[in-house]
């Protein structure tokens, strides 16, 4: 099994920390514009700019945990058993 180096993981820690932190950006600039009820072309623009932070958040985050696993290409194998 393949290990990841430390600068690596940390790369990989600032990608996560960046995604947490554009989630809740997301979720403040969207709970802002629901609270001041904008309305019209610009509030559904900043309503929108919030939900975007948060799905690219989650999509970094997505990516940062799946890079930061780490196993192996051929982690499966069938089963041998059948074979004499």
């Amino acid at each position: 099994m393949k290990n990841i180096s430390s600068r690596a993981s940390e790369a990989i820690g600032r990608v996560k920390w960046v995604a947490i932190i554009g989630m809740l950006a997301g979720a403040v600039v969207l709970f802002v514009a629901i609270g001041f009820e904008w309305r019209g072309f610009w509030g559904g623009a900043v309503q929108g700019a919030g939900i975007g932070m948060m799905a690219v958040g989650a999509y970094f985050w997505g990516y940062g945990n799946g890079i930061g696993r780490a196993e192996p290409q051929a982690a499966w194998l069938p089963s041998r058993d059948d074979q004499a």
